[in-house]
Formats: C-alpha cells, sequence, structure tokens
C-alpha cells in the first residue's frame, strides 16, 4: 500500500523551509548521495502535483512490508511529525498496483483483500496510520551526535571480545553523575540509543537462518555497557578519561580494564555476612539523604533487614522459592495467546482499545522524575539517578526522551524485532536474601522497569475497567485499598461474616498459563511484549555467594520479580476464578473481594450452599499454582453473634479457624474495639516506629535525624489513620507523638532528657519533657508557619480519616449489589463507623473551632448537616443511605479532602498557639550555670521569634536536604540552630568581655551571643551569607563579581557585595532586573536586637528587614547623594533575619532569579519556577543559620578562653601577656 503525504511548505518549520526551497533543492542533493544499496532499498521521489496551491508537495513514500511478519514498514519518513498540516491521502488503485511489490514481483491477493479492509474501515485506516508513524518514525530522522558507530574501528573489535557470560556479571556503577559531565553524558546515552534504534529499523533482528547479525550484537553489547563505561567505581582510569574515549570512538583501552575490574570484584570472596553495627546503618542512611527522595530511602537504611548469609543453606532456600513449571505448556500457552491477540484482529471486529497518546515521551519523563536516585541498579549499572541526570539537560528532555519513546514503542509493537541476545540481557536480575526468611528480591534492569512502568500508566483506564469488573482493587484502582478495607468493615458492622484467606509465595507460584490466557482477552495488544518477558529464554536471577561464586535461578513460574508489570500480570491470574465464583454463588449471599493475593469473602450468612465456596476457591486458586495456607485464614463473625454448632461444624469442614475478636484485612483490623486498638497499638510499637526513634536519637547526623523525623517518623501511623476510625486510633497517635517529642529533644541535646528505656518503659508518657507546651505547640507546626514540622498525629487523624470517608464511602455504597450488599446497604446507616464519623465532625466543629462553612466546603453539605443536627431524646438520628452516598462536596477525593482539613485544622493550630504566648512573663527568666538551658523567654522576644520565623524565607533550613554542599548543616550548628528556633537559649555568663553588659547582674545567654554590638555580629553573619549566593549565581551560569567597586562613583570610596552584570537576568520578568545591572547588598538583621525590639519587631512582621533596606537605601542612594548610575543599575537590598524572614526587596530578588533560572520569560517550564525558588530560599536560610551557630560557638571559645586566662592569672604573679582571642585581647576590662 502506497500512501502519499501531503504537506503545505508555509507550515514546515523554518530551517525545513530553507532546506527545501531557499537553497535550490539542497535536501533532494543530500539524500541523493546516500549508498546506492540505500537508494534501491529507499526510494524517494519529490514532484508538484500540479493541484491547489503551488507551495503544496506530495512525498510519495513506498510502503514494503517485511517477509515473516506481516507489519508495514515506512521506508523513509520526511513529512513532519505531530503536525496537523501532515494528513495521509490514499492513492488510487491503480497506483497501488504499480508499486506492489514482494521481491519477487508477484501480486500477492492476501495483501489486496487486507488494503480493501482498511480503506473500507475508518478505525482501521486509523490503526493504520498510527502504526506507519510508530513503528519506523524516528531511526532515520534521528541525527547522529557522534561520526562513530558500533562497527568503528574503536569499537566494534573491542566489543567482540566481550562474551555474553561477561554480561552477566554486575557492573558497580556510581550513583551521582557530576555536573560538569552531565551534558556529555546525555550526549553518550543519546547516540548509543539512536543507533539502537536506526539497527533495528534496518531489520538487525535475528534471522532464524542466519542468525543474529554482528552489528546488531554489538549495538546490544555496547548500549548494556554504557553505563559501566560512563559510572564504574574502577579509579584506573579517571572519569573523565572514560568520558573523553567514548567520544573519540576509541573504547580498546577502557573496555578490558572494565571487564577486568568487574571480574575481580565479582569472584573476590566476602567472607561470612556480618551484622550491621548502628554505625553502617547511619552511614547508608546519610548517603541515602545525599540523593534527591531520599528521606524515606534513609529510613529503610535504618529499619533494614540483615542480609542472609551467602551459604548452601540460604540458596536452597532460595531455590525453593523459585518453583519450576512445564515449560512445553508455558510455550502452548504464549502461542495461543499469540494466535487469539492475531485472530481477533483479523477477523474485523471493533478496534481494540489503545491509549489516546500511546508512547508519550513525557510519560517516561515523569516516571524517571518519580524514582528514587537511591534505586538499585541493575546488573548493567544503569540507575534511574543516571536517568535523572539526563532529563535535566536540554537534548535529554528533547532527543533522548524521543529516542527512549521510539525503544518503547518498538518494544510493544515489534517485539519479534529485538534478537534473543537482547531478550537475555533485559530479563535478568540480581538477587539477594533478606533477613531470617531469606526473602527474595530481585532488582532487575533500570531500562526494563522504566518501560513497564511507562505501559502501566498508559494503559492504567482499561487496567482499572477489567480489575473493578473483577473486583480487584490491587492494580489501576485509585484509593483500592481503602476500599477494600471499608467494604470489609461494613460488612462485619451490619452483621455478617468475614473471610480473609492467606496465600503463600502467591507471585512466584502462579502460573504463566493463566497469565498469558487471561492477557490475551485483556490486553492483545500487549501479548507480544509479554510473551517475549515470559518465554523459553527464562530470566536468570544470580545470586552470589559469600565465597564470590555466582549462581543462577532460572525463573520459570510466576511473574518475574524486578518486572514493573508483574502487578498487573498477577493479577490477571485471578480475574476469571473472581469471576466465575461470583456468578456461582452471588445470589447465594457471597462476595469476593481481592487486593492482589488478599483475597476476603464476605457471607451473608453461612449455610451449607454457600460455604462451598471456599473449597471451591481453594481448587481454582491450586489450579493455577496458588496455594491457601488455610491454618492463617480464618473467618470473623458479626459483632455479638454467637456461632452456632452449625456454622461450627461447617466451617470446620471448609479447614477454616474462627476469629473470635477480630481479622486483619489489607492490614486494616476488623472486630471488637479492644481488637483494634491493640492492633493500631501494634503498628507503633512492633512496626518500626519505636526502632526508629531508638536509632534517631543515636544518629551523629542531626539534619539527617531531623529529615528522617519529620518525614517518615511522624506518618507512621498515616495508614491507620486512614484506616480505622479516629477513637480508635487516638492512643496509637498520641504514643508516636510523644516518641516524636523525645526524639526532638533527644537531637537538640537537651539536658534531663528521658533515658531511653525509662521512656519506652513508662508508654512514652510526657510528664517530663524539658520543652514546654508552647515550643511543643510550636514545634508541631509546619515550616511556613514557623514550626519545626512535626505534625501532631493526634490532630491529623480527623482530616486522615474524613478524608478517607470522603471518597471511599460513596464508592463502597455505589458498588454494593446481590443479597448480600441490599443486606449491607439498609443497615449501613445504623453501623459503628457512621456514628463515629459524626462525632468526628461534631467534635471538629464544637472542641477545635472549625467552623460549619468551612467544614461543608470539604465535606458533603448533607454529612456536616446531619453531624450538627441538636440530639433529640433518644440521641442523634440515623442518616439515610441517600445522605451517606451523596458526593456533592467541593472535595471528591480523599487525597483533596485530607489536604484542606489539614489545612484548616492547621489553621486552627496556629492561632491557639499565638494566643499562647500572651501568657509567657512580661520579662524573661534567665536560665542559670546549673540549669543551662531552664530559662523563659520573655513575652515580646517571643513575638519577635515567632514573626520572622513564620516570613517568607522562613525555616527553610530545616527542608533542606544535604544533597549539595549548599544545603548541607553540620551537626553542631544544626542543633544550636533548632534550639534558637524554638526559643531555646543556653546560659553562657554572668557579663559579656566585649560591652561589659551583666555587670548589674543581667545574665549572658546566646541571644546575647548573637546580638553583641561589640563583637562584629554583622561582618560574621554577612561574608558567609555574601559567598553562598556567589556560589548559587555561579551554579545558575548568573555573570556577576563579588566585592566591586566598578558601578560607582569617585567620590566616594565604595564596593557592593554581588555586582550582577546588566543583562545578565535576561529571563526576569521584570524590565529592572531583566535590563540593568544589579547592586545585591547582603546584609542581616536580628529582631530581637533591642533596637529593633523598640522599633516594633514584635508586633508588626518584618521591620527588622525593613530598617536593614532602609539604611542601606541611605547609604548608596539618598536623594541629592546616588553613587551609581540608575539608568545602568538597580540597588537590591537581601536582608535576611536571623528566623528566616526576607525583606521584601530580597524575596523579589529571589523570585527574579527563579523565573531567570527557568528561561520563565522566553518559553521556559515555568512549572519548575517553583523548585528552584525553594531551592534558592534554602540556600540563603542554611547560609544565615549556619553562621549564626558559628558566631555563638566563637563567642563560647572567646568565653572560654578568658575564663581560662583568669584562671592562670590567679595562680601566677607574672606579667606575662595574655593571648588574644577573636581580635580582643582577654585582659581587657
Amino acid at each position: 500500500m502506497t500512501l502519499l503525504h501531503r504537506v503545505n511548505v508555509n507550515e514546515l518549520p523554518r530551517n525545513h523551509l530553507k532546506a527545501e526551497t531557499g537553497d535550490a533543492g539542497r535536501e533532494v542533493n543530500r539524500i541523493q548521495t546516500v549508498s546506492r544499496e540505500k537508494e534501491e532499498r529507499h526510494h524517494i521521489r519529490h514532484e508538484h502535483t500540479g493541484e491547489g496551491n503551488r507551495d503544496e508537495r506530495v512525498l510519495r513514500v513506498p510502503m514494503t512490508e517485511r517477509p515473516g511478519t506481516g507489519t508495514l514498514e515506512e521506508a523513509w519518513n520526511l513529512a513532519p511529525r505531530g503536525t496537523e498540516a501532515s494528513t495521509l491521502v490514499p492513492v488510487p488503485d491503480a497506483e497501488c498496483a504499480r508499486v506492489r511489490v514482494h521481491g519477487c514481483g508477484d501480486q500477492h491477493s492476501r495483501r489486496d483483500s487486507l488494503e480493501a479492509a482498511v480503506q473500507a474501515d475508518p478505525g482501521l485506516q486509523l490503526r493504520a496510520e498510527r502504526l506507519i508513524r510508530g513503528l519506523n518514525d524516528e531511526p532515520h530522522g534521528a541525527r547522529p551526535l557522534y561520526i562513530w558507530n558500533q562497527d568503528s574501528p574503536g569499537i566494534g573489535p573491542a566489543l567482540d571480545d566481550v562474551s555474553m557470560d561477561d554480561l552477566s556479571l554486575r557492573f558497580q556503577t556510581v550513583k551521582k553523575v557530576q555536573p560538569r559531565f552531565a551534558s556529555d553524558h546525555a550526549r553518550l546515552q543519546t547516540h548509543v540509543l539512536h543507533l539502537v534504534n536506526k539497527q533495528l529499523a534496518e531489520g538487525g533482528g535475528a534471522s532464524s537462518a542466519t542468525g543474529t547479525p554482528l552489528s546488531t550484537i554489538r549495538v546490544i553489547k555496547l548500549w548494556y555497557l554504557l553505563p559501566g563505561i560512563l559510572h564504574s567505581f574502577d579509579g584506573r582510569i579517571a572519569r573523565k578519561n572514560g568520558y573523553n574515549s567514548l567520544k573519540r570512538g576509541d573504547i580498546s583501552s577502557v573496555l578490558p580494564w572494565l571487564i577486568e575490574y568487574t571480574k575481580a570484584a565479582s569472584a573476590r570472596s566476602r567472607g561470612p555476612a556480618r551484622e550491621d553495627t548502628p554505625d553502617d546503618k547511619f552511614k547508608r542512611a546519610a548517603r541515602a539523604c545525599r540523593h534527591s527522595g531520599g528521606v524515606k530511602d534513609a529510613a529503610r537504611a535504618l529499619l533494614a533487614d540483615q542480609p542472609s548469609p551467602g551459604n548452601d543453606e540460604t540458596w536452597a532456600r532460595l531455590k525453593a522459592k523459585f518453583p519450576h513449571e512445564d515449560p512445553v505448556q508455558v510455550e502452548q500457552a504464549i502461542a495461543e495467546a499469540i494466535a487469539a491477540s492475531r485472530t481477533e484482529e483479523e477477523e474485523g471486529s471493533a478496534p481494540r482499545w489503545r491509549p489516546e497518546t500511546e508512547f508519550d515521551p513525557q510519560v517516561l519523563l515523569q516516571v524517571i522524575n518519580s524514582r528514587s536516585s537511591n534505586s538499585g541498579a541493575g546488573n548493567d549499572g544503569q540507575r534511574f539517578s543516571h536517568l535523572k541526570s539526563i532529563v535535566n539537560t536540554k537534548i535529554g528532555r528533547e532527543e533522548f526522551s524521543n529516542a527512549m519513546s521510539s525503544l518503547w514503542r518498538r518494544l510493544i509493537n515489534d517485539p519479534n524485532a529485538f534478537p534473543p541476545e537482547f531478550w537475555t540481557l533485559w530479563k535478568q536480575s540480581s538477587l539477594i536474601a533478606l533477613g531470617e526468611k531469606c526473602r527474595p528480591v530481585c532488582i532487575g534492569m533500570t531500562w526494563r522497569r522504566l518501560i513497564a512502568a511507562g505501559t502501566v500508566r498508559e494503559w492504567k483506564p482499561k487496567l482499572e475497567e477489567i480489575f473493578r469488573e473483577a473486583d480487584q482493587f490491587g492494580v489501576a484502582v485509585a484509593g483500592g485499598v481503602e476500599q477494600v478495607a471499608m467494604d470489609a468493615q461494613l460488612v462485619h458492622q451490619t452483621g455478617h461474616w468475614v473471610v480473609q484467606t492467606d496465600c503463600s509465595n502467591a507471585f512466584n507460584t502462579g502460573k504463566r498459563t493463566a497469565i498469558m490466557a487471561q492477557a490475551a482477552k485483556s490486553v492483545p495488544d500487549l501479548v507480544g511484549y509479554i510473551a517475549r518477558c515470559y518465554d523459553e529464554i527464562p530470566a536468570k536471577a544470580i545470586y552470589t555467594m559469600d565465597s564470590g561464586e555466582r549462581r543462577t535461578i532460572e525463573c520459570k513460574s510466576g511473574v518475574q520479580q524486578g518486572d514493573g508489570m508483574g502487578p498487573p500480570l498477577f493479577c490477571f491470574i485471578l480475574v476469571p476464578i473472581v469471576l466465575k465464583l461470583r456468578a456461582k454463588y452471588d445470589h447465594l449471599g457471597v462476595c469476593l473481594k481481592a487486593y492482589m493475593d488478599d483475597i476476603s469473602l464476605h457471607f451473608k450468612n453461612i449455610t451449607a450452599e454457600n460455604i462451598q465456596v471456599i473449597p471451591d476457591l481453594v481448587d481454582e486458586l491450586e489450579a493455577v499454582g496458588i496455594i491457601v495456607n488455610r491454618g492463617k485464614s480464618s473467618a470473623l463473625p458479626p459483632p455479638g453473634h454467637d456461632v452456632t454448632p452449625a456454622e461450627r461444624r461447617l466451617l470446620g469442614d471448609a479447614g477454616l479457624p474462627i476469629a473470635e475478636e477480630g481479622i486483619t484485612v489489607v492490614g486494616v483490623p476488623i472486630g471488637t474495639d479492644a481488637y483494634v486498638e491493640d492492633i493500631a497499638m501494634k503498628v507503633i510499637t512492633e512496626g518500626g516506629a519505636d526502632k526508629l526513634a531508638r536509632m534517631l536519637v543515636r544518629m551523629p547526623d542531626k539534619q539527617v535525624a531531623h529529615l528522617v523525623t519529620s518525614q517518615s517518623l511522624t506518618q507512621r501511623s498515616g495508614y491507620i489513620e486512614r484506616g480505622i476510625n479516629h477513637k480508635l486510633v487516638k492512643g496509637a497517635c498520641k504514643r508516636l507523638d510523644n516518641m516524636v517529642m523525645w526524639v526532638l529533644e533527644a537531637t537538640m541535646g537537651l539536658r534531663d532528657t528521658e533515658v531511653e528505656e525509662e521512656f519506652f518503659q513508662d508508654d512514652c508518657q510526657p510528664d517530663r519533657f524539658k520543652l514546654k507546651p508552647y515550643q511543643q505547640a510550636q514545634a508541631r507546626l509546619s515550616t511556613g508557619a514557623g514550626g519545626l514540622g512535626l505534625p501532631a498525629a493526634v490532630m491529623r487523624r480527623f482530616s486522615a480519616s474524613l478524608g478517607n470517608l470522603v471518597g471511599t464511602l460513596p464508592a463502597v455504597i455505589a458498588a454494593l449489589r446481590g443479597p448480600l450488599g441490599e443486606s449491607v446497604r439498609v443497615r449501613i446507616p445504623g453501623t459503628v463507623l457512621v456514628e463515629r464519623m459524626g462525632d468526628a465532625i461534631k467534635e471538629l466543629n464544637q472542641e477545635h473551632g472549625i467552623s460549619v462553612e468551612i467544614l461543608k466546603g470539604i465535606l458533603p453539605p448533607s454529612w456536616v448537616e446531619w453531624a450538627l443536627e441538636p440530639t433529640g431524646e433518644t440521641g442523634r438520628r440515623q442518616p439515610t443511605v441517600a445522605e451517606l452516598a451523596a458526593h456533592d462536596g467541593e472535595s471528591t477525593t480523599p487525597r483533596k479532602a485530607q489536604h484542606k482539613l489539614g489545612k484548616a485544622i492547621n489553621k486552627i493550630q496556629l492561632e491557639k498557639f499565638m494566643e499562647s504566648l500572651e501568657h509567657l512573663p512580661q520579662e524573661a527568666v534567665p536560665p542559670t550555670r546549673d540549669n543551662p538551658y531552664g530559662g523563659q523567654e520573655a513575652r515580646n522576644m517571643a513575638y519577635a521569634r515567632t514573626r520572622s520565623s513564620q516570613g517568607q524565607g522562613g525555616h527553610a533550613f530545616l527542608r533542606a536536604a544535604p544533597t549539595d554542599r549548599a544545603r548541607e548543616i553540620p551537626s553542631n550548628e544544626f542543633v544550636y540552630a533548632t534550639r534558637r528556633a524554638l526559643g531555646v537559649e543556653e546560659f553562657l555568663a554572668e557579663r559579656c568581655p566585649r560591652c561589659h553588659r551583666g555587670r548589674e547582674g543581667e545574665i549572658i545567654t546566646t541571644v546575647h551571643a548573637r546580638t553583641c554590638r561589640r563583637d562584629g555580629a554583622q561582618v560574621n553573619m554577612h561574608e558567609p551569607l555574601k559567598y553562598a549566593l556567589s556560589r548559587a549565581l555561579n551554579g545558575l551560569r548568573v555573570k556577576h563579581d563579588v566585592e566591586s567597586g566598578a558601578p560607582f562613583t569617585g567620590e566616594r570610596n565604595l564596593s557592593m557585595d554581588i555586582v550582577i552584570r546588566p543583562g545578565a537576568l535576561t529571563n526576569a520578568s521584570s524590565p529592572g532586573y531583566r535590563n540593568k545591572g544589579i547592586l545585591l547588598d547582603v546584609t542581616h538583621a536580628d529582631p530581637q536586637a533591642q533596637v529593633h525590639l523598640r522599633n516594633g519587631s514584635a508586633t508588626s512582621d518584618g521591620i527588622a528587614a525593613q530598617a536593614s533596606e532602609a539604611r542601606k537605601r541611605q547609604h548608596y542612594a539618598r536623594p541629592g547623594h546616588v553613587s551609581f548610575d540608575e539608568r545602568s543599575f538597580k540597588l537590591t537590598t537581601l536582608a535576611v533575619e536571623s528566623f528566616g524572614r526576607l525583606g521584601e526587596e530580597g524575596y523579589e530578588f529571589i523570585d527574579e532569579l527563579a523565573t531567570h533560572a527557568v528561561g520563565g520569560r522566553d518559553g521556559g517550564t515555568m512549572a519548575l519556577k517553583g523548585v528552584f525558588k525553594e531551592r534558592l530560599l534554602q540556600i540563603v536560610s542554611v547560609a544565615t543559620q549556619v553562621a549564626i551557630s558559628r558566631r555563638v560557638q566563637r563567642y563560647k571559645l572567646a568565653l572560654r578562653g578568658r575564663q581560662d586566662a583568669e584562671n592562670r592569672r590567679t595562680r601566677s604573679t607574672s606579667d606575662q601577656s595574655t593571648p588574644m582571642i577573636w581580635g580582643w585581647s582577654v585582659d581587657a576590662s
């Protein structure tokens, strides 16, 4: 079939137009210079049609059918991509007949009938167009970035010396790509990916007669080895030299070194695995936190299971977890699935569902950015952190993403184009064993995980339709786990039975024959890719023994670990089983719900007829390789129900024990109140929170410890807060809050902090906390509100529980069906769940001050009106089912409702905190030498501190992760900063040796240490902040000078901290910043200094920063005495207060700098502006807090030096001069 691309020249890109019209056929000449062999295969004719506008041209591109595949392949495609100006015009049949050849020149009736069917069916025309544009969209149009390819003299022979066995080694690579290599790294990865796509597009796949072409094997090896070549740990060849060698197209020296190093590292005997010490875990956690998104990884590192010893016992236990399935049956199932998927399409049925936008590069970019930089590498050494480095460059976001999309498209649409060697590498993984149970963990290729995740994302609408129909909530169903839990709760509370089953090792034992059969029915267009991943080439999991020996397990059953498509493939196994049993038992009052392999059964009542669903389920699961562990399965009777002898006998015959107190469904306890409260408490005590808290207080890196506390420890009760009503989870939340506060005090180094064992033995009671109640309240506020970002779970449980109900309860009610569903529906209004939902709404309104208007703006108004109705003589009325099923609130999803309700609660908490400051004393109570942290700050000091910390930029240092040096805070400085943030000041001396303050009995604390006017406070804080900003400007490539006097006239001897040259901020939004140079004067102001307190820093926001800005304007640009050319330069003062607030001018500068960084004015990605802005605020905040902390430390050292000198003076009568400490003599009186 021949198609004509009709292109309007006026709508072509400018460079294409120039090539076609302005340069007399340069493009045609370029095409004619290709080799004669390529000209014969890809003949292109440009001709004017003579029809319509003279500027229109028709590009006739012959379409040839690839032998043996039945697919159409475009020889050469010059039509512009993604433009509506390009349309496909069918050529008359005579013309088609003239060019229709199949190598031998014969006519082929099957293809003729296929073309006729395509022309007659618009849906098939669309599919044909998509196929034509899809398979061959990239290879020839991709511009080569280097002149070499896989067959170049410096590349090909070196690759030939690498065997496929060598590629089974595990190549160790570094995580971070240094910024200076980012651009080269992106270009090299893009170039090699282009080579892969080009080779496969030119028919480089395997042939049954000739095998895989050498060039194809070479390009696959190069693609696989590239991460190791660029990022190997081997220090014998500098990384820069490795980059340069590859850029020159010569790896003849680099590659042998890499293979030798990897072999030696792989064969090295490790000896018996030793138990990790706490210091080992602390180091791993600190390293993890130094990568983006690494805070959760740091928490996992602190709680990680000990690796199992690499001995024969572990090996035997691992092998037992990977059973074998009959390969003949698997191959037969694969062949039948492929045949079924092709047959359905050829029979001319309705077009299958496909994603509206297929193989979108943006989807892959989203997957890459969502993954942790600490994610493990496959055997090839490729990491998500490497891909993140690439996509952060311009070529990565454009050419590399398109090349990834092309590889993705070919993998899904034409998997047979890839040779067996590719699939061997694609499916292999490294295997590790964790814990006493030897839990297997396979780490597959990063590329495979990326492609699988992108495919699942694009196919999510179809997968959701399939799994919702089968009541499988484990994949693609938003809030699926919450729906399964709430459904079980409602069934139980309405007086019905709930049975929970337990499946053993289901993911590894499920049969692939069942997977392929259901995949052919549900997602036939993905069958080709799935078949190649699970065909006769087994996936190899490579395990390394302690002796260095490498052993291989061939995964021949179940879904492969490390496969991103594993969860939906496993769920396919259960789809026909659930549908079959539903059809058989639904009318008997039985309902099945599944979340992955967690299958729960709901019974209206237990009868001899419907109890047969248990053995039927067990038999059906056993037929597909899944074994039900009946000993761990259990049946929960209705509340208050006395189990009859008949019921007990029926359940006993089914092999189900009866749970008298309760059961756990998808991690949520269901049963009596005592059982639920006990399980909720165990989630905290045994689920990792206690262990994590004990680890955090010993962690040397206090910045990382605080990040893990705020982002991981405080969230440990989040799941049960959503799944359990607010009353039953209250005790667990209180314990967690007390643990968080204990960790905070311990990491702040406060004296008299509870001894660990005593604290935990007393059930974490807060009786002897050192921090005062108002300081604890401030710590629980968000950093934007001036807190430490340690939210109180006791308050968060309201928003979590009600937010979950908003989105889940109406969905559960709508999904009820059958006799059981009708019975549940009419009884829902009388359940405990609904009653306590009303109690939560009422408590928020009456006890916590959330107004009715706010509640109605978040929750369904019908819920609020019912909950707040006056209680009658018989108590609160029961709501109707229609009121409960209402979906008329502004927030219809759990996440949105929880977020809005949480903000409303936090606002009330902030108001209460500010009111509590009114109860502080008018005069400060100073600490003493015996109790150095026991003072009480004055009311005006607390207000000044709080207002400064709540301003723009306040407490940004608490959000800073140490991913670069500019945002890294040493532990001592971080401890001082957190104390200062909460108003915990330390006793230092009874008088100041510099300003002699304290002679009348006034105690010197750390407040005076940072505000003493005689101690160079401005200089100490000014210099570090200035150079931190200079480094940030260098990172953004903004040309500037430090301490420059060039912009000033000669009348005054002036210099400016930072001078940004005119035109350096070309993308700023304001003309003043865009066109002029910026005179940036950095200054520091402490709102607790007496001069600012007198001016009202305790009663108004930003007084200290405003005073500093006014002083600078007076100094440099007072009216009539402007010392610089205002037409060329703009004066900007970056005033930073001690607790983080920026002045108006400084905040405006940060905003404009962030706009420039993302190229906002010239069409940049403004969505990233917030990221750059937050990063700049963190840099300023970190530099300020470190400078203040170090100034306090210097002051303490000076005091210590003076005290030592005085002690020596009392012991000596000599007239020796005493040393100079920090610019002054300790003899000064």
